[in-house]
């Protein structure tokens, strides 16, 4: 990084902490310190109902909430600091500032007062706004408070607590829209003031007389010896900037996530500092411990009235399928911890579609989260019970079986017009392995896999004649592979196999053995519900059944399935690199025991996320599997390295592809339940699925879902509007998940990628992408990634989605602003590039100008590309540039 891009860097990053504020903390070495503010704290009112409206327009609507948000907090924010005050941190809507008292005390009261007068002046004074459905008024409440103040520096965060900050916001619970209202501490220290009281508050009336104001803003300009605080930042913003150091409203995404609002209270940060500090540190601990571990964000640490919060999101900036899941397990994971137990802890978590963005300017912002569903998260959260996690309706629906919960009924939360239903957690299922292994179709016939059947018939075989099999099934999310694993079980259970299953899961790798520990219940008949005397018991008997020699070795199993059992002279100084090697050869003789009764299928599941001690493991038993009468089944998506296990000559390597068109037609017959389907329903599924089970399944499902297909009297008919299907929930997440694992400028690429449809010459994107370092290394990672495809023909390059679902799922995450930014780009780049091919790309042109909302120039390209294509007697095209010319004469409304 040269010196110009690391200043660039540097400034960039700072603008995501309270820089000044933290600098000179670092400067003076206080990890923990106790200092005298003023705080201001500014709640702009409004935008809950202005949310509520604009979600007529969908995921565009908190898109729009969000420019104007920024619109806002830009002039606001330069008031603070030009007052000599530091932002803390936004809280949606709002933000709270300090202004640290310098030497005189009414110093920083006076400027905190006039900071607060001048915000209010600027917002009546822009109080209309202006948007797609309507004006609206927006008004803003301030509150003013001063005390001590307890800081803390986290290593990674910072924090801000004590009796003044939560008093702050009990005050703004008293305050309404569009009035100023100061604490006694403040209002004795200010001159000139005209106040009302209101309770033990006061409220600001107007200026007696004039008094000149002290501005004292920092100079925040880039110094020399401007300090790195990227530590403070989370990692994938940290890369975020290098590759592009600059934000603005158009930045953001369009996610699906899970949200919890974890409430802390119970620390005296006034009158026990040197506690707090020690509960501080215990609990930022272990609640990023836990967060790293379910591979979550936390996304900011603020303050309530009657307690401090963490806000942690799951879904962005990475997805997963299971979100809901992970959501939950951390937070009953930080409720249940026994060393928390000396702090007062409370949760709310729902989940629902957000725009994750920057919120603020450059020389203070954050990274927010923005929508409904992370409001009602904070009203869970507030309003819960001390140890109680409330969950909404969406948590509930995604994890109900895997957790108990006590239905708390319809309840009403401020901000929302309509009651909300919502659950109380109440503890964890225990539940057996048999439930885990899903069928990805439900269809009962298994489509297109004849050649797969085969090579399970002919293991099955091969273990009657005492030879066994390593079957290693590869695959993409969807493609089947759980299906077929199914299939593998009614086989093998014909045949009478014994059957072990272990699942290894995606937030599994720091738990040793995951797999195996299943696999071990199954065989010694542990069941959930068994105390530990019933489980001791058992793994005795079993062990003394396989080898009676081996019962010197119980400890080593009971550590792996957490059963104590008292050491013997083998085990009792054993090192620890024999002691693996021990347990690795007590599973394999389990398994040559099983197989002397009968034949042994042994799955393990999702292998890629095995755990070290889980691979290592299998590439010991893999070694040994010739000879025995075993199948031993590894199911897992592509991995980054080959492995052990696939270099052995009793391999049986199935690589699922994508089912045929043929195919995708019989599995929709099956899972309809009929002989006949409209030809216009097979079209989109084969267009929208390309072959992908799963992807089949999810949007037959989804169409029924929605209402675009009916059954009628036996007969499937098609709505008139199923052209405009939306991609279930459950396919997005497994796209996006493949997606957020890219190196973030490969993500980044795609993403460009995307605006220019299934299909793009190179030279287009070339044109398009701003940084052609980048773009040359990242388009061969998207194809070694098996997301875009290259073809060449003659000089001409073009690139390809390999599906259309990746195409679709990148560009919807793209921020509105940024997609019509993106497109009249595009529209430009064809006028100039192309001038003397233009008739070739008229279509195009008036494409990505309609997109890109220049109906101007998407008028006249769409008149002219109809008329194109009526030459050709391209009808239908014609008719549909037609369209695209009346909207864009409507838009303008009228004028050309």
């Amino acid at each position: 990084m040269g010196t110009e891009r690391k200043k660039e860097y540097l400034r960039s990053v700072a603008s995501f902490t309270p820089y000044n504020f933290v600098y000179s903390k670092i400067n003076e070495r206080k990890e923990v310190d106790y200092f005298e503010s003023v705080l201001l704290f500014a709640d702009i009112s409004g935008f809950t109902a202005m949310s509520e409206k604009l979600t007529s327009l969908g995921k565009e609507g908190s898109e729009e909430v969000n420019r104007i948000i920024n619109r806002f907090f830009d002039p606001l924010i330069n008031v603070i600091y030009r007052w000599g005050g530091h932002i803390y941190c936004f809280g949606g809507d709002a933000f709270l500032a300090f202004f640290p008292t310098l030497g005189d005390s009414r110093d920083a009261s006076e400027r905190g007062m006039n900071a607060a007068i001048e915000i209010m002046r600027y917002v009546k004074g822009n109080c209309e706004t202006e948007t797609k459905i309507g004006k609206f008024k927006i008004k803003v409440h301030i509150g003013l408070t001063k005390g001590g103040v307890y800081f803390q520096d986290l290593g990674s965060n910072f924090f801000i607590g004590g009796r003044v900050v939560n008093e702050l916001m009990e005050m703004m619970d008293r305050s309404e829209a569009g009035e100023i209202i100061v604490s006694s501490e403040v209002k004795s220290e200010v001159r000139g003031y005209i106040f009302e009281r209101k309770g033990v508050i006061f409220k600001y009336i107007g200026i007696r007389r004039r008094e000149k104001g002290k501005s004292k803003g920092y100079d925040i300009r880039l110094t020399e010896d401007y300090i790195d605080l990227s530590d403070y930042i989370p990692e994938w913003l940290s890369k975020r900037i290098e590759v592009r150091p600059t934000f603005d409203y158009k930045d953001g995404e369009h996610r699906k996530i899970s949200v919890v609002f974890l409430h802390f209270s119970g620390i005296d940060y006034d009158g026990a500092r040197d506690r707090a500090r020690l509960l501080i540190d215990k609990f930022y601990r272990i609640v990023r411990e836990s967060v790293d571990k379910f591979d979550g964000w936390i996304c900011k640490i603020d303050n309530y009235k009657d307690s401090d919060r963490v806000l942690v999101v799951f879904g962005f900036p990475v997805t997963y399928e299971d979100d809901e899941k992970r959501a939950v397990l951390f937070t009953y994971e930080i409720l249940n911890h026994p060393e928390l137990r000396g702090i007062d802890l409370r949760a709310g978590i729902n989940s629902g579609y957000v725009f994750a963005s920057p919120i603020g300017n450059d020389i203070r912002r954050e990274y927010a989260i923005l929508g409904d569903s992370v409001n009602i998260s904070a009203r869970f959260g507030a309003n819960g019970e001390r140890n109680s996690i409330v969950v909404g309706e969406g948590i509930f629906n995604k994890t109900y079986s895997e957790f108990s919960y006590e239905y708390l009924g319809e309840r009403e939360y401020k901000g929302k017009r309509e009651k909300i239903k919502v659950y109380k957690l109440v503890n964890k299922k225990e539940y057996n392995q048999t439930s885990l292994t899903k069928w990805i179709s439900e269809s009962d016939k298994i489509i297109g896999r004849d050649v797969e059947i085969e090579i399970f018939k002919r293991s099955i075989r091969g273990c009657f004649g005492g030879k066994g099999r390593i079957i290693s099934i590869v695959g993409e999310p969807g493609i089947g592979k759980s299906r077929l694993v199914q299939e593998l079980i009614l086989l093998s259970e014909r045949e009478g196999f014994n059957i072990l299953k272990g699942n290894c899961i995606s937030y599994g790798s720091a738990f040793s053995y995951h797999p195996w520990i299943e696999v071990l219940n199954q065989f010694f008949n542990i069941r959930s519900d068994d105390l530990k005397d019933i489980k001791y018991e058992k793994i005795k008997d079993k062990i003394k059944e396989v080898n009676e020699n081996l019962l010197d070795w119980l400890p080593l199993i009971g550590d792996i399935l957490g059963v104590n059992f008292p050491e013997t002279s083998v085990t009792r100084n054993i090192d620890l690199k024999i002691k693996k090697e021990k347990i690795f050869e007590i599973v394999f003789d389990i398994i040559k025991f099983l197989s002397k009764m009968k034949p042994v299928t042994l799955i393990i599941e999702d292998f890629h996320w095995a755990d070290s001690m889980s691979l290592d493991l299998v590439n010991y038993i893999s070694k040994k599997v010739e000879n025995l009468p075993v199948i031993l089944t590894l199911v897992y998506r592509p991995l980054k390295e080959k492995e052990d296990f696939l270099s052995f000559d009793w391999v049986e390597k199935i690589s699922l592809k994508e089912l045929p068109d043929e195919s995708i037609v019989e599995l929709i017959k099956n899972l309809l339940g009929t002989v006949k389907i409209p030809k216009n329903i097979e079209n989109i599924i084969i267009k929208k699925s390309q072959g992908n089970p799963f992807y089949i399944e999810e949007l037959v499902k989804s169409l029924i879902e929605q209402g675009y297909i009916f059954e009628n009297n036996g007969v499937w008919e098609v709505n008139e509007d199923f052209e405009t299907v939306e991609i279930p929930d459950s396919v997005e997440s497994i796209i996006l998940s493949r997606v957020d694992r890219l190196a973030i400028q490969d993500r980044d690429v795609l993403q460009f990628a995307s605006v220019l449809g299934r299909e793009f010459d190179e030279i287009l994107l070339k044109k398009l992408y701003p940084d052609k370092e980048i773009l040359e290394k990242s388009l061969p990672n998207l194809e070694r990634f098996d997301l875009l495809k290259k073809e060449t023909k003659e000089r001409e390059c073009k690139y390809m989605f390999k599906h259309i679902l990746t195409q679709e799922v990148a560009y919807g995450t793209l921020s509105f602003g940024r997609k019509k930014e993106l497109h009249r780009k595009v529209g430009f780049i064809l006028e100039k590039e192309f001038k003397n091919r233009k008739n070739e790309f008229l279509g195009l042109l008036a494409h990505h100008y309609y997109a890109g909302e220049d109906y101007d120039k998407a008028l006249i390209y769409s008149v002219e590309a109809a008329e194109k294509s009526e030459r050709v007697y391209a009808n239908e095209e014609a008719l549909e540039f037609l369209e695209i010319a009346i909207d864009s004469y409507e838009k303008l409304e009228g004028k050309i």
